[in-house]
């Protein structure tokens, strides 16, 4: 099976199968049903819509939705791109979402005299949980690796020697993040019909905590590999030496590059810690996959990365 078909089975084939089970479904349902139809419960049925509008408002935003994943999927493949398995199996679970919101509500409504007698909605959850299964198969089948780029000819270095140890760590910070986050939600409590002063301070606080754990960074190199942590030490991740294929360095713009924070990019499979602009560390993944960190001095790092990578295929053990 090509890749291009993997894909396409993948992101439009299978959300596409339930998008149209769930019409074909809806079209032979349509007798038994009442007009309008219950759409909501909380105990019982506390909410109505027309059986035409709530059908074509599912049925659309699924249409919609499996369109953009296909066209995202296959755009991403022809440029060389990676698929990874995690994007495609949330964009198609998201895709078979909608439809599987139609039958969860068509169901209990089936065969009653009016909404009002609609039955629990509880078997939301079985559809729900099958909307997870299309996306755990779609994963399986249509998630591709972006293929092995050749090595930069010009890659940083520290000149490293054989049988030298050394040991890098690299750090920023932005303290503005904290003063956003915290200030923010004050702010909104003087808006008319905005937040109330104890609801204020309390998301205040959870921002604050927040921004505590992630608005400094750390990047530390040595023989066993990368690792990079966050404020408080988590959120954190090890990257170790086989697992990366080289390391060059680059320049962030603020908010580009998905934003500031820990960011990650579906379509290019590139994951970002990030708390500023400026000059970051590149690693390179053998995945294909590549991460961004926004410290200072990543020259030394990637020059060191590369130095042991070297060391590590030239070793004789």
């Amino acid at each position: 099976m090509s890749k291009l078909i993997r894909v396409l089975t993948a992101t439009a084939v299978l959300p596409g199968a339930v998008l149209v089970t769930a019409g074909l479904l809806a079209n032979a349902w349509a007798g038994r049903l009442p007009d309008p139809i219950a759409t909501h419960w909380n105990g019982a049925p506390n909410g109505s819509t027309p059986v035409a509008l709530f059908t074509t408002v599912c049925l659309a935003l699924g249409a919609v939705a499996t369109v953009l994943l296909a066209t995202t999927a296959v755009t991403a493949l022809r440029r060389g791109r990676p698929v990874p398995r995690i994007t495609v199996g949330v964009g198609a679970a998201f895709a078979s979402l909608a439809p599987a919101t139609l039958l969860s509500v068509l169901v209990p409504n089936l065969d009653v005299p009016d909404w009002h007698a609609a039955r629990a909605g509880a078997v939301v959850v079985l559809f729900l949980l099958g909307s997870a299964v299309v996306g755990v198969v779609a994963a399986v089948v249509g998630g591709l690796p972006s293929p092995v780029l050749e090595t930069s000819s010009e890659r940083p270095s520290v000149g490293l020697r054989p049988g030298q140890r050394a040991y890098w760590s690299g750090r920023a910070e932005n303290p503005a993040m904290l003063w956003w986050l915290v200030a923010v939600p004050a702010a909104i409590a003087f808006v008319p019909a905005g937040l109330t002063w104890p609801m204020a301070i309390w998301i205040a606080l959870v921002a604050g905590f927040v921004a505590a754990m992630t608005y400094r960074l750390k990047a530390t190199v040595d023989a066993k590999g990368v690792t990079i942590r966050f404020g408080l030490g988590f959120p954190w991740r090890h990257i170790a030496l086989s697992h990366l294929r080289e390391a060059t360095t680059r320049e962030l713009s603020t908010f580009g590059d998905t934003g500031l924070g820990l960011r990650f990019n579906p379509v290019t499979g590139t994951t970002a810690y990030k708390v500023r602009g400026g000059p970051a560390l590149v690693l390179s993944l053998a995945s294909g996959r590549t991460v961004l960190v926004s410290v200072d001095d990543p020259e030394t790092g990637a020059g060191l990365v590369n130095d042991l990578l070297a060391q590590r295929v030239t070793r004789i053990d």
